[in-house]
């Protein structure tokens, strides 16, 4: 298991769960905490200069371990699921320029909210919606030997695939070679009966883990069985990425240190 913090890029607006600020400055101080990589937090790449980004990237030695698509939401309210189709033509045209530059980094791309919110007054055409776009996004990644990773939320974020097993079998359903689930923790929290039972059931769909503490702060701040999360993902042989996707406080520098020193304690 390797750790990852995450990060917006520069044209990102809205306040995210992760570190800003100048790319190779930030990269060099969380390789000195003891980070192996970034989860990139992406709006827009055609606002991203990614010769410069890829430099800083090869400069520092910093790993990506994926791109995440929050942005894309809160920043330009893009979703597979709205109501007018231009919106929902662009969140896909957008979800697949951040597919083209993952592909300069070989690393996955997570949809959380931007697949949608299902109208509850014509839900079927809302699923109809999200899995044509998915699948859309599916098969061009595949022409770029990049995963996609589906997210499960909690319902106070998303009214739809919240829990895991949900989420699992619409997976399983939807049955495209290149999706899978990136699972969190602080969602899980909210939505599984046992986080650890989720992970067994789910080790054979899931790429990615993001962890907070209940309260979405560092670990060890709240009431998280971390040590009984690590261990069950040594037991299922997990060794992708874990990144901490957390409150940022006054510092995001102050909690990605005090996160990798908790974690330390219980074994990662």
């Amino acid at each position: 298991m390797k750790l990852a913090y995450p990060f917006g890029t520069k044209e990102t607006m809205a306040p995210l769960l992760g570190y800003r600020g100048d790319e190779e400055e930030v990269f060099k101080l969380l390789k000195e905490l003891g980070y192996s990589a970034v989860e990139l937090f992406i709006r827009n790449p055609r606002l991203i200069d990614s010769s410069q980004f890829e430099r800083s990237v090869i400069k520092t030695g910093i790993e990506i371990a994926g791109i995440g698509t929050g942005p894309v939401v809160s920043d330009d309210k893009l979703t597979f699921t709205d109501e007018e189709k231009v919106i929902r033509k662009e969140a896909v045209n957008r979800t697949k320029e951040i597919i083209e530059f993952a592909s300069h980094f070989g690393k996955q791309v997570f949809v959380g909210k931007l697949r949608g919110n299902i109208n509850k007054n014509n839900p079927d055409q809302s699923w109809k919606w999200m899995c044509e776009s998915l699948e859309q996004i599916c098969e061009h990644a595949e022409k770029y030997q990049v995963n996609v990773a589906l997210e499960p939320q909690n319902s106070d974020v998303i009214n739809n695939l919240n829990r895991t097993q949900e989420a699992l079998r619409f997976v399983k359903d939807l049955n495209l070679p290149n999706l899978s689930l990136m699972l969190d923790v602080y969602h899980m929290n909210f939505e599984d009966q046992s986080i650890s039972n989720n992970f067994f059931n789910a080790k054979d769909h899931f790429i990615h883990i993001h962890i907070a503490d209940s309260n979405r702060q560092a670990p060890g701040n709240d009431k998280m069985n971390f040590k009984e999360i690590i261990n069950t993902l040594r037991a299922i042989n997990y060794s992708n990425y874990i990144t901490l996707e957390i409150s940022q406080g006054t510092s995001s520098y102050r909690e990605a240190k005090a996160s990798i020193e908790y974690l330390k304690t219980v074994g990662v």
